[in-house]
């Protein structure tokens, strides 16, 4: 809601530039990038070894200018506006500074779309069900706003799925239904939710036909079944010579319970409807690595972790 405000996207696209940067990568990075980022973070109120996340304004040099962590617009433009003043009133030689050409980064650190890998953008929203229709939740109620995910395939991974199809359609390698299944299948409307398990995965049934039709079931819950997940999937796609030309799936299912930082759930099984697309032309924000990808090992072979 903050950033879809008139006066925020003036004040950025007028007077700051923007940058955007994942914490759990940046606080972890080692030379120079990393130091830069620490360097900037330790002037603010979140120091230590947790998570530093929030917006921040700060000069080329690296001094901090404002920060907030508050979704409020009020609160967010007041921020904003005490920071560019200060900018105002600093010398002319702390606006600038000069950058290393031999810089160093962390790759260990930086996810990358692999050459020849495509991207699906996995959209998530909470919904109501009035009669036999479902709509949007009002925008008073905890997670009514869309959220969105990554689903990364590669190369490879995309011939073998393009020569499923043309043996006649089948069930989907494991690699592909739990890659989908424990880090697709996930409520991610109130925040950071928890990857499930394989031994979480209690039914599955995922299958595509020789035109590309696809169809499938599932039920993820955790032990106990406090927070679960039960849906239908529907959908297509189509490949040639190993690229996907198409990619559009509907997840319709009921969400129950919450995790460590998914707080605020409604009462009881409650709808939940995914869209899953193809992104053909990618721009810089669709490059944005799948949020579990993190544990890059884990993501590429889901089946065996």
């Amino acid at each position: 809601m903050v950033f879809s405000d008139v006066e925020v996207q003036r004040l950025l696209s007028e007077e700051f530039i923007p940058v955007t940067g994942d914490d759990w990568y940046q606080r972890k990075k080692q030379g120079d990038e990393g130091k830069f980022y620490r360097k900037v973070v330790e002037q603010g109120p979140r120091k230590g070894n947790g998570t530093r996340q929030g917006h921040y304004v700060f000069t080329p040099k690296g001094s901090l200018l404002g920060y907030n962590n508050n979704r409020g617009l009020e609160r967010r433009l007041s921020m904003m506006k005490d920071a560019l003043e200060k900018w105002k009133n600093l010398p002319v030689q702390e606006r600038f500074a000069e950058v290393a050409q031999d810089a160093t980064g962390d790759e260990r650190h930086q996810r990358i779309l692999p050459q020849g890998g495509q991207i699906i953008k996995v959209y998530t929203r909470a919904l109501d069900q009035k009669g036999d229709h479902f709509v949007a939740l009002n925008d008073q109620e905890v997670g009514f706003q869309t959220a969105i995910d990554h689903l990364w395939l590669r190369q490879g991974e995309l011939e073998e799925i393009e020569s499923l199809i043309e043996r006649g359609g089948g069930g989907f390698p494991d690699w592909f239904s739990l890659r989908i299944a424990r880090f697709h299948l996930r409520d991610n409307t109130r925040g950071e939710p928890e990857d499930w398990r394989v031994s979480e995965l209690s039914e599955w049934d995922l299958k595509v036909d020789q035109h590309g039709n696809v169809s499938g079931s599932f039920l993820l819950q955790k032990e106990g079944k406090k927070l679960g997940y039960q849906g239908r999937i529907k959908g297509e796609l189509s490949l040639e010579n190993g690229q996907l030309k198409k990619f559009h799936w509907l997840v319709l299912g009921e969400q129950w319970g919450e995790g460590t930082f998914t707080r605020g759930a409604r009462p009881g099984k409650t709808p939940l409807g995914q869209v899953f697309e193809l992104v053909v032309e990618p721009r810089p924000s669709d490059m944005i690595p799948p949020q579990s990808i993190r544990w890059e090992q884990g993501y590429w072979e889901a089946h065996r972790h």
